[in-house]
C-alpha cells in the first residue's frame, strides 16, 4: 500500500550558510575560496549520493541490467545568477517490464494449438481463460509479489526471455506486463536517499576550503 503522504515534486535540503561562513572565517578564506569550496562540495555530495542511491536501488529493484539503473538515476548541478549553485537528483519512477527484473515468473508457457478455420485457413482463436496463477516474485527487496489474472507466460521476441504478457480480448494483441515501482521507490527516497546529506556536504566543504587556504588557491 502506498503511503497516505506522498513525496512532493521538489524535496529540498536546506544548507546552513551561516555555519559555512563561520568555517570560512575561522580558516581565513576569502569570498572566492568560499564560493569555490561550496560548489566543489556540492558537486562531490551529489556524486556521493548518486553512488549510494545506485547501490540501494540495485538491491531494491534487482534489475537485470545496470544500464537501467543509470538511466533512472541522474544528477546534475547548475548555477543561477549571483546565487550559490544548486544540485538535483532525479529518479525515474515509471514501471519496469517483468523480463527486465530478476525474480521468478509463476506459470507456464501455453503450447500453440493447430486448429484452423476451414474457410480462411487461419488459426482459430484459442479458448483462453483467466489464469490467476500467473505472477511474478521479484528478487528486489523493495518490491512485492504481483499476480496477473489476465496474464500469460510467454517468450520475449527480442531476447527469448520468459516474461508475462497481457492480451487484449478484443484485438488479441499483447503487451508486456510491468511492475509498478512508484510507491516503493518514493518510500525509499523519503527514508534513505537524503539521509546524512548534511554530514556528507560539511565533510567535503571543510576538507576543500582548508585545502584551498593552505595551498593559497583562489
Amino acid at each position: 500500500m502506498a503511503r497516505e503522504r506522498r513525496l512532493q515534486r521538489n524535496m529540498l535540503v536546506d544548507i546552513d550558510t551561516k555555519a559555512l561562513l563561520s568555517i570560512a572565517v575561522a580558516v581565513g578564506a576569502n569570498h572566492k575560496q568560499y564560493r569555490s569550496a561550496y560548489s566543489r562540495a556540492l558537486q562531490r555530495t551529489a556524486v556521493t549520493l548518486r553512488k549510494q542511491a545506485m547501490s540501494d536501488i540495485k538491491m531494491g529493484l534487482a534489475p537485470r541490467s545496470l544500464t537501467m539503473v543509470r538511466q533512472r538515476l541522474l544528477s546534475f548541478r547548475y548555477s543561477r545568477g549571483a546565487m550559490l549553485d544548486e544540485a538535483k537528483l532525479w529518479f525515474g519512477l515509471n514501471a519496469i517490464k517483468v523480463k527486465d527484473l530478476k525474480g521468478r515468473i509463476r506459470g507456464r508457457i501455453r503450447s500453440h494449438h493447430t486448429l484452423r478455420d476451414p474457410k480462411t485457413g487461419r488459426y482459430s482463436p484459442a479458448r483462453r481463460t483467466s489464469n490467476s496463477d500467473v505472477g511474478f516474485d521479484p528478487k528486489g527487496s523493495l518490491l512485492e509479489s504481483v499476480s496477473f489474472p489476465d496474464g500469460e507466460v510467454a517468450r520475449a521476441r527480442r531476447d527469448n526471455r520468459r516474461t508475462v504478457v497481457i492480451r487484449n480480448p478484443q484485438t488479441r494483441r499483447t503487451k508486456e506486463a510491468e511492475v509498478d515501482i512508484y510507491a516503493p521507490m518514493l518510500d525509499y527516497i523519503e527514508d534513505n536517499a537524503f539521509s546524512g546529506v548534511m554530514e556528507i556536504f560539511m565533510h567535503h566543504f571543510q576538507s576543500d576550503i582548508k585545502g584551498r587556504v593552505k595551498g593559497k588557491i583562489s
